[in-house]
């Protein structure tokens, strides 16, 4: 079956997400896009993925638990799991290695994490827009170890880019999958990484208001949805981007 997955979403509790990107206006939207997946990717951060997937498996949606992490290069690197357990398990190693530095509300906005009602059940006190004290590597291998997967994120972008900041693709992430940005100019990107034409290249929104939600998502043909086979799907080449 084709479905349509946006794979980097970002809600309330990221720094710089929108006091709108609650789940229940997340989900509101996605069903109205009538995406079939998603995943929550918040800053160095997985605790707003919970409400959204309650919502979202009463509304027939998929929610993958997810976290875009941000790595001591400065590179954006989206950690997705299937399984609440593991994924919790996961954060526990990473969350000693943030930085103890406290957010500025005033300056970098709220970091709210909200229940399904939207009730605000805590706030982050670390700021989440720090880098990780984690390499790229030691990253991943934290995520392999607790069964996740990998996409660097907006691979080509300026900022936070893993491309900008490298300029190569490291070893570890040789077989990834990797998404560029929803505005991305493949002719562009090509003519400066021609390697990049032969690794799968998705896209996803990089929500941070309602309305960027499925500004860009891939289709994928898979025989069920899950992680597993989407990123089977997109090593294969069975899937589509398509940008708004």
């Amino acid at each position: 079956m084709l479905i349509k997955a946006d794979l980097h979403i970002h809600t309330v509790l990221s720094p710089c997400g929108s006091f709108d990107m609650s789940p229940e206006n997340i989900i509101s939207r996605v069903k109205a896009l009538k995406l079939d997946a998603i995943a929550i990717s918040d800053h160095n951060s997985i605790y707003n993925a919970l409400a959204v997937k309650e919502i979202g498996e009463k509304e027939g949606v998929k929610v993958f638990y997810g976290m875009e992490a941000q790595t001591i290069e400065e590179v954006h690197i989206l950690t997705l799991f299937e399984d609440w357990k593991r994924i919790e398990n996961f954060y526990s190693e990473i969350y000693p290695h943030l930085p103890n530095i406290e957010n500025d509300p005033d300056y970098f906005g709220d970091q709210i994490i909200v229940d399904k009602d939207e009730n605000v059940i805590g706030e982050e006190k670390k700021l989440l827009a720090n880098s990780l004290e984690l390499s790229i590597e030691e990253l991943v291998e934290l995520v392999l170890k607790y069964g996740g997967f990998v996409i660097p994120s907006h691979i080509e972008r300026e900022r936070y880019g893993l491309l900008t900041n490298l300029y190569k693709v490291p070893d570890i992430l040789k077989d990834s999958i990797m998404e560029i940005s929803y505005n991305a100019n493949l002719e562009e990107i090509f003519k400066f990484y021609p390697f990049l034409k032969s690794y799968s290249l998705i896209s996803n929104s990089d929500a941070h208001y309602p309305d960027d939600i499925g500004r860009a998502y891939t289709e994928y043909e898979v025989s069920e949805i899950n992680l597993k086979q989407i990123y089977k799907a997109a090593k294969e080449g069975k899937y589509r981007v398509i940008r708004k």
